[in-house]
């Protein structure tokens, strides 16, 4: 013991006490029997059940700016015997020290949950790199199992509304399990001194098939009922609110490809009680507008177009062409009937100053074949009226060239874009779109057996090609899951789903889900997709700021090309970071 004294040993031995208990102060004790442990993850990984998450983490730090939504995932690790009713609360973050204003950060708490992969489902890419349980529904918070050995992700979404306050907040998680288990956890926001306006730039559009929506839900009154408006509009509003509306569908007042089943998923046709009564092959009046004495009746359809404008919705659908019908097999009674829908449906909109953003769908992906009817589609549609768009969506990569001067508004692939020329056309003044489907389906796309990154990059390679939005075939093309309402656990228990297999790659059609009492449930896919079209309208803030130098050099670090572009989370968030100081300082200037 050396020279040490009996004042001296004490001492020391004080000092480990005090050091002991400020270590259990702050780790939680679990039982001998098991008890699960915390992490946190990037909302652009997608976690297994039954596999370790690379790059887990034991912080977390969102940056964000007002006006914009963030996410993270908390991981529960179950590190022996199987945990049943798992809790977890949240609080609301608070301003951390040194920050003045009103604290106003909002929180949201959801469970992701799993749906199946078989060996045979539909891939046209090839082999699958996993079968089994992938996440994607985001269902909502309640008490959850974890199976022993097992992680079960928990999804927290971030909302700094307009008008909070810029500094730091702290914010936590309280986790509590049946092992007697109790965890609390904190992180950390930094809010920027920049806003997202509700009011967005890129002009997205996508399908959500009104009946799909009144075959699940089946609400009172049926799908020309005031209830089923309502529950519509809350649908619409969430999409809008991710950045991609319904603005394919959501006033289509006349749809002439064929009637397809409630349960029938790929079809761009109206189900049986979409159309209006009376309406038939040649007058196929669609909801949500209904034939009246001597006319029509556009009332609702002009208030979901109100609801669309509140997020600067400025092009919309009100006609679609059947691509299975070539000129030649269309009678003038039906080209009668549809003349006079338009006129009327234009006057209509004419008289509330919205005439501009109207538009009708060409034949959809037309084959060589069908280019002649293209063609005179597109003469007949302007004959109507030729201030009236058209809207030519193409899978041939040669039908850019081939149709020049037959469409007003261009919509190709992303992985088709440079070798359809379309460039070209968007140099020269077109407005140009592109999307996604299952083919081509090179990445990026939107499968459930694509890394989340796929989702978070199209909005970050939208701005780079300078593209004027996204398109997307469906949010909820359910197919046999139409009507289920059994499909989740929304009480306790696991987050398995029973959610089945359509005809298409999986998650191929569907964005949302159906939740309890008509509540949309998103995705981990429509989530990322949404943070990349915020990102994207942030750098288009910047470049119109003077500053598209700045936004270009940011935005060129994570997505180059479509075909070389980052998949690491990280790489992301460091490219956030730029641009949330780069709008700093460029409001400042």
């Amino acid at each position: 013991m050396g020279n040490w004294s009996m004042k001296d040993l004490a001492r020391g031995a004080n000092l480990i006490l005090v050091g002991l208990c400020l270590l259990l102060a702050h780790v939680s004790i679990a039982p001998a029997s098991g008890g699960f442990t915390l992490s946190f993850q990037s909302p652009a990984v997608k976690v297994f059940l039954d596999e370790p998450s690379s790059g887990a983490r034991d912080a977390w730090q969102v940056d964000m700016a007002r006006g914009e939504s963030e996410s993270f995932q908390l991981l529960v690790h179950s590190r022996g015997k199987k945990l049943s009713d798992v809790v977890v609360e949240a609080t609301l973050p608070t301003l951390a020290s040194g920050t003045k204003g009103r604290a106003s950060v909002q929180v949201e708490v959801h469970l992701v949950g799993y749906v199946e992969s078989r060996p045979d489902d539909s891939r046209p890419w090839g082999a699958a790199t996993k079968v089994g349980w992938w996440p994607d529904p985001l269902l909502p918070n309640r008490p959850f199992d974890v199976e022993a050995g097992e992680t079960q992700p928990v999804w927290i979404t971030l909302l700094a509304p307009l008008g909070t306050a810029p500094g730091a907040y702290v914010g936590a998680l309280s986790v509590k399990s049946n092992s007697g288990q109790v965890e609390r956890r904190t992180y950390r926001i930094r809010v920027y001194d920049a806003e997202l306006p509700k009011k967005q730039q890129l002009r997205n559009a996508t399908f959500m098939p009104a009946g799909t929506l009144s075959a699940h839900y089946q609400v009172p009154g049926g799908l020309w009922g005031q209830s089923f408006h309502q529950l519509y509009e809350r649908w619409a509003r969430f999409a809008f609110e991710h950045h991609l509306g319904p603005a394919f569908d959501m006033v289509t007042g006349w749809n002439q490809i064929a009637v397809r089943e409630q349960t029938e998923a790929g079809s761009l046709g109206p189900t049986r009680d979409m159309l209006a009564s009376g309406a038939g092959r040649d007058d196929p009046v669609t909801w949500p507008v209904r034939k009246a004495p001597g006319g029509y009746d556009f009332q609702t359809a002009t208030k979901l177009i109100d609801l669309g404008r509140e997020y600067s919705l400025d092009r919309f659908c009100i006609a679609m062409l059947d691509r299975e019908h070539p000129w030649e097999q269309q009678s003038e009674e039906a080209r009668s009937h549809m003349a006079n829908l338009l006129r009327a449906y234009l006057a209509a909109l004419r008289s509330r100053g919205l005439a501009e953003g109207a538009f009708v769908y060409n034949v959809d992906e037309p084959g060589k074949e069908m280019w002649d009817t293209v063609k005179k589609n597109y003469q007949y549609i302007h004959s109507v009226d030729p201030g009236l768009k058209v809207w030519l969506c193409l899978n041939e990569v040669t039908g850019v060239n081939a149709l020049a001067g037959y469409t007003d508004i261009w919509d190709v692939y992303i992985r088709q874009y440079e070798e359809s020329g379309v460039e070209k056309r968007r140099r020269a003044g077109d407005p140009v779109m592109w999307g996604l489907c299952v083919w081509p389906h090179e990445h990026p796309n939107l499968f459930i057996e694509y890394p989340a990154t796929d989702a978070r990059i199209v909005g970050w390679l939208t701005y780079v090609y300078g593209v004027s939005g996204f398109e997307y075939w469906g949010l909820n093309q359910w197919g046999v899951n139409t009507g289920r309402q059994d499909w989740a656990a929304f009480d306790r228990g696991s987050t398995r789903t029973r959610w089945q297999r359509t005809r298409w790659p999986l998650g191929d059609g569907w964005l949302l889900y159906p939740g309890p009492q008509g509540e949309p449930l998103s995705s981990v896919r429509f989530e990322n997709l949404r943070d990349g079209f915020e990102d994207a309208e942030l750098l288009l803030q910047l470049a119109s700021k003077g500053k598209e130098a700045d936004a270009k050099s940011i935005a060129l670090k994570v997505a180059r090309t479509t075909q070389d572009f980052t998949s690491n989370p990280v790489d992301i968030e460091a490219a956030r970071e730029a641009l949330l100081k780069a709008l700093v300082v460029a409001n400042g200037e």
